[in-house]
């Protein structure tokens, strides 16, 4: 099953000082999911973890997406209106471009299951078909 994976997933699964580090890496290591990441996150990712952990870490993401750990998601035009149309259901909390992606991606993939540590927004944002609410990993596994 397709998991869509957020910018807070990845940092956790870089960083072993996030209490969910050990939570995420067997959900990883166990291979059973297709994990597809927004062009958004990546980008996102990149400069956290470059920030954050250094050159190194930043590196070996890129590596990892560039050998295909992840699922580089495709994005259109009309992926990137439906993300726009998604953050403009959300004026009374900030819902950025790259979470709104990840809702998009979400919908094409079908799933109804995210990889982050984000609580507040994605347990705000809904699905936009067949699901009442999102399940959220390490959380909801």
């Amino acid at each position: 099953m397709s998991v869509v994976v957020d910018t807070s997933a990845i940092l956790a699964l870089f960083d072993e000082s996030y209490d969910e580090h050990a939570a995420l890496a067997r959900i990883v290591g166990k291979g059973d999911e297709h994990l597809v990441v927004s062009p958004f996150i990546v980008a996102e990712a990149d400069y956290m973890l470059y920030t954050r952990l250094g050159s190194r870490a930043a590196r070996d993401f890129a590596s990892d997406v560039a050998a295909g750990a992840y699922d580089l998601a495709e994005w259109t035009a009309n992926q990137h209106a439906a993300a726009l149309a998604v953050t403009g259901k959300y004026d009374d909390g900030y819902i950025g471009i790259a979470d709104a992606s990840n809702v998009v991606i979400a919908d094409r993939e079908r799933t109804d299951r995210i990889m982050t540590l984000d609580q507040r927004h994605f347990r705000t944002l809904r699905p936009l078909w067949g699901f009442d609410n999102f399940v959220l990993l390490p959380y909801d596994s």
